[in-house]
């Protein structure tokens, strides 16, 4: 690569890289996806190639040289203090990158086909591993009771490890996940990152086509997820190595493309990693508390948050919409959803309807050998309101809901949960509608509206308006996690 084209890039995106410095330390050794950002000081690109490549003897030396290079920016002075433990300086560390497809979507994604183990020892990348979710399940000798949405869904009368990110906080999720490896015969990991499909896709973009010669197949951005689909799924059964033989060439070769990138294109990962971080394709869990409240890390962790509570001055608000596709398809690919919500203000009351609208384009109603995704949309919808919501009617197409709700309460993140199952079947529409009301302790005669609304990881986007009575409505196309202020009176 040509250093004076990296000092000039750096010059002009200057403030970018260093906003970014933290997180991708780390996030480019996991995923050889920016091993070049370093390469903007000589003595970082040793740093990170000689860990990637490992040769833990020359770590020492290294990290002493890039902390006299940055010892003037604060930011990344403090996580050079988690750096050496990341990557097992005096031992190991084991971390999973779990391979979620979004098209058959999930609380924390998408479903949980595959998985990567990535070994450091000695501040060293020893190898990383590809490997089928359906090995430690197989191993799986504890009977788990299902959530009960899974055992309605599914009838088998048990849980296990394909289908445990079921918490929308990814923590929390982290946890169960972990504990169903190890039950599995898996080693600890000291840490999860899950990437969904729409990621690989973005890096595709940039580095271009891949040729898989054991294949015959040239995978590109277009057609990445369906050739993916295809070989994954075609007469798979568990205990073939199908899966894990077709991802590993394929991790195989766009590593190597990602180490050999040209400047013009380590710039556009840098972006493409950050945009996929703050849109949720990428998650980030540590067991090392102090690197999981890191700052610069804690809007990637895939965490419930509810920042804001009510005071004289504000009325707060919290939304987030969760889908779980449990029909055993990938009909999240047919299916958009638009949401509505409308605020009234009723003496000490906020009064709220939620609509959410579901559009399933799948011709089909079961899943095809040619495109391997469509068909009926059986949807476990969890809606999380702020804990205060009371009075909750749920309608589906205008009928009120007879079947189980399911309430769950995150006392200590202030927030509520109800959940539900929504079928929508192919070539149709399913509207749902939730009112809800929130009192109030104030006066609300000039405070300000605070709405926090969370995205779901696995979804692009989704539109979102908001109405309030005399006011123009408020469009908001979500793409990441936003917080939006209004004036109600």
């Amino acid at each position: 690569m040509n250093y004076k084209k990296l000092k000039s890039l750096f010059k002009k995106n200057k403030k970018l890289f260093y906003s970014l410095t933290p997180v991708f330390v780390f996030i480019f050794i996991l995923f050889f996806a920016g091993i070049y950002f370093f390469s903007l000081a000589k003595v970082g690109q040793n740093l990170v190639m000689d860990i990637v490549n490992n040769h833990p003897e020359n770590f020492e030396k290294n990290f002493t040289s890039w902390q006299k290079k940055t010892k003037y920016f604060k930011t990344i002075n403090q996580f050079n203090q988690f750096l050496p433990d990341l990557v097992g300086v005096n031992g190991s560390k084991t971390y999973f990158v779990l391979l979620q497809n979004n098209w058959e979507l999930r609380p924390t994604g998408g479903f949980m086909g595959s998985y990567s183990k990535l070994k450091f020892v000695n501040a060293g990348l020893l190898h990383i591993k590809v490997q089928d979710i359906y090995v430690p399940d197989g191993q799986l000798k504890a009977h788990v009771d299902p959530p009960w949405p899974i055992q309605t869904a599914f009838q088998q009368g048990w849980w296990k490890l394909r289908d445990s990110n079921w918490e929308p906080d990814f923590p929390l999720a982290s946890e169960q996940i972990s504990w169903f490896f190890e039950k599995g015969g898996e080693e600890k990991n000291n840490g999860l990152i899950a990437i969904n499909l729409l990621f690989i896709k973005d890096l595709l973009e940039i580095v271009g086509p891949i040729d898989l010669p054991d294949y015959n197949q040239q995978i590109t951005a277009d057609n990445f997820i369906l050739i993916t689909q295809k070989q994954v799924e075609k007469d798979f059964f568990p205990g073939s190595t199908q899966k894990k033989d077709f991802l590993s060439s394929l991790t195989k070769q766009l590593i190597f493309k990602l180490k050999n990138c040209n400047a013009k294109q380590a710039v556009q990962l840098i972006k493409v990693i950050k945009k996929n971080l703050d849109e949720k394709q990428i998650l980030l869990n540590f067991n090392d508390p102090a690197l999981q409240e890191y700052p610069p890390l804690e809007d990637w962790t895939g965490a419930l948050k509810r920042k804001y509570q009510d005071n004289e001055k504000q009325i707060t608000d919290y939304i987030y919409i969760v889908d779980t596709n449990l029909g055993s398809n990938k009909a999240n690919g047919y299916v958009k959803r638009k949401v509505e919500q409308e605020i009234y203000l009723d003496k000490d009351k906020l009064k709220e309807k939620l609509k959410i609208s579901y559009v399933n384009n799948s011709p089909e109603e079961r899943p095809n050998y040619k495109d391997f995704w469509g068909g009926l949309y059986e949807n476990f919808l969890r809606v999380l309101l702020p804990i205060e919501a009371e009075n909750i009617t749920i309608r589906i197409n205008d009928q009120v809901l007879q079947s189980r709700i399911d309430v769950k309460e995150y006392k200590d993140k202030n927030i509520k949960s109800i959940g539900f199952f929504v079928e929508v079947p192919p070539l149709s529409e399913v509207k749902v509608e939730i009112d809800y009301e929130k009192k109030l302790s104030q006066n609300p005669n000039g405070t300000s509206y605070i709405l926090e609304i969370q995205k779901q990881p696995g979804i692009e986007s989704y539109t979102h308006i908001i109405k309030i009575k005399d006011k123009k409505p408020k469009h908001r196309i979500i793409k990441s996690d936003e917080t939006i202020r209004l004036k109600l009176l």
